[in-house]
């Protein structure tokens, strides 16, 4: 598969957008700051939102969002971080603070009262657990990351009794940041190596590294699969640095698909992705969260976006019964939506040559008032797309090129338009315009056959260079791949006098038409 040039940039704002994601309520928790956020519903279906704050867990009653209220503050240490996660009726909250190891905090007597402990590991590691960059609970188990001196990897802790968590192993490798966990594997975010890792935890008391591989900013800050397992979406702590979609079907052929950054204001990455179905949710920096159609993983569409304030947007959960999405500011507070997830209009095809025929790499493809647009890759493929159904115009240049804006373009929801684009080369000659020195065509007036030498110095002179012919009206009347340094296309003697026009293509660039005389 060819490499794929990813791009994306700002223009004008989709108006769509702004109905896709409005806040219904909003809870301040000035002066203190927020962190993670997750959500829990009670034994009588009651919605929680639990917080992370710089004082340690809020619990809000989601009962009325548009007026939501805490109800009850568990204590901590005092930190900027504080991630939670839960798993059978209790909340397990961590920090950076040195010394506030795992706080346990017993759910199951909501909305009443709740409980709380501190624990700080067990047996051979009682004491040593003494504090936590982020956590999860997942199917019996807690996974805590960075966690002092157990390990900064991965402390695995079995939650047979919830109350009372028994380290049972730990990945040791790389320090860990975050970490996703589906079945028998933890996919892990090793932002100091700038890679996502899966580890065969099927036997946890002895976690396996399988293969890692690089995220594009090497910054790796958290990751998560998709419902199928065949895309982990991952995110990079570092401005201007994209969300990137890979395809992981394959552990020996990873792939990266796509890129996004966020439409409004692409300097401020994604903090964490969260998948919900097959669209993303992405609480990011500089006070934006937006969602992303990620329907077809290779195409990447912005559909929601909203403003949160100007602080950083540290995490979302958009997984309660209700439908309910809520998000924590870092500054700003707690915010409540009631989403719309809208399917993306995607739009994909074809930049190629209006004369040779060949593809067009590194071509913008701009779909006019959206914030998607591409270029083409080394194939001349583009992808690309907008977040509401409608007729748009699609202006396409490259340089070299005649530009183009091709108005009318209709897209439909959920639905892909193919659209192939030719553009015209700025220069038609005559005369044989290559610029290559090391590129000779002979007979130039051929009757049954041409000759193509291409010296060892010349950047055409590979197994993958293909020779094209077309004839002065642009159709392709011969094709061939280059063979050692001479290569002929026989057997034109069917072809009508006239003009026609060679082109060598490289899969990265193109030479230019030369031209030659087909005789009586």
């Amino acid at each position: 598969m060819p490499l794929r040039v990813f791009y994306r940039r700002y223009c004008c704002p989709d108006i769509a957008h702004q109905h896709n994601l409005q806040p219904i309520g909003h809870l301040s928790y000035a002066p203190l700051t927020l962190s993670g956020c997750i959500h829990y519903v009670d034994n009588d279906g009651g919605e929680w939102a639990l917080v992370g704050t710089t004082a340690g867990m809020s619990i809000v009653d989601l009962s009325d969002p548009t007026q939501p209220v805490e109800r009850f503050a568990v204590p901590g240490l005092y930190s900027n971080w504080r991630e939670i996660s839960t798993w059978n009726g209790f909340a397990y909250v961590g920090s950076e603070a040195a010394g506030s190891g795992i706080t346990i905090v017993n759910l199951q007597t909501l909305p009443d009262t709740v409980s709380w402990k501190v624990w700080l590991g067990d047996g051979a590691y009682d004491s040593l657990l003494v504090r936590s960059h982020t956590l999860k609970a997942k199917d019996g188990y807690l996974y805590v990351f960075g966690g002092g001196n157990v390990t900064n990897g991965c402390s695995i802790a079995n939650l047979s009794d919830p109350w009372n968590p028994v380290i049972v192993g730990r990945y040791t490798d790389n320090y860990v940041h975050d970490g996703f966990i589906r079945g028998d594997t933890l996919w892990t975010s090793e932002i100091f190596k700038g890679w996502f890792g899966v580890v065969d935890i099927s036997d946890r008391s002895n976690p396996q590294l399988l293969t890692t591989h690089p995220t594009p900013g090497i910054y790796t800050h958290n990751c998560e699969l998709s419902p199928d397992s065949r895309t982990i979406f991952t995110t990079d702590e570092k401005p201007n640095t994209p969300l990137a979609a890979f395809d992981v079907s394959d552990l020996e052929n990873i792939t990266m698909l796509d890129t996004y950054f966020p439409g409004r204001i692409p300097s401020g990455e994604v903090h964490n992705v969260r998948v919900k179905g097959n669209f993303l949710v992405n609480p990011s920096y500089r006070g934006q969260l937006t969602i992303v159609d990620a329907t077809h993983p290779d195409n990447l569409i912005e559909t929601s976006w909203d403003s949160l304030g100007n602080s950083l947007v540290w995490d979302a959960d958009p997984y309660l019964p209700s439908g309910l999405l809520f998000a924590t500011a870092k500054f700003e507070g707690l915010f409540v939506y009631q989403p719309v997830y809208h399917p993306a209009s995607w739009l994909e095809g074809l930049v190629f040559d209006a004369v040779t025929g060949f593809p067009i790499s590194n071509a913008v493809i701009q779909i006019v008032l959206t914030v998607n647009n591409d270029l083409s890759d080394s194939e001349g493929v583009y992808k690309t797309g907008a977040a509401a159904p409608g007729q748009y115009s699609v202006s396409v240049s490259r340089e070299g090129y005649v530009p183009v804006l091709l108005p009318g373009v209709t897209l439909s929801a959920g639905q892909v338009t193919q659209l192939n684009i030719p553009l015209q080369p700025l220069v038609v000659s005559l005369q044989n315009i290559d610029k290559d020195e090391f590129i000779q065509v002979a007979p130039t007036i051929f009757s049954s056959f041409l000759q193509i030498k291409t010296a060892p110095e010349s950047r055409f002179a590979s197994p993958d260079t293909r020779i094209r012919m077309v004839n002065a009206q642009g159709q392709k009347v011969a094709e061939s791949t280059v063979n050692g340094n001479l290569t002929e296309l026989q057997n034109l003697e069917y072809l009508p006098a006239g003009n026609y026009y060679l082109t060598l293509w490289n899969g990265a660039s193109c030479s230019d038409a030369i031209h030659v005389v087909k005789q009586h």
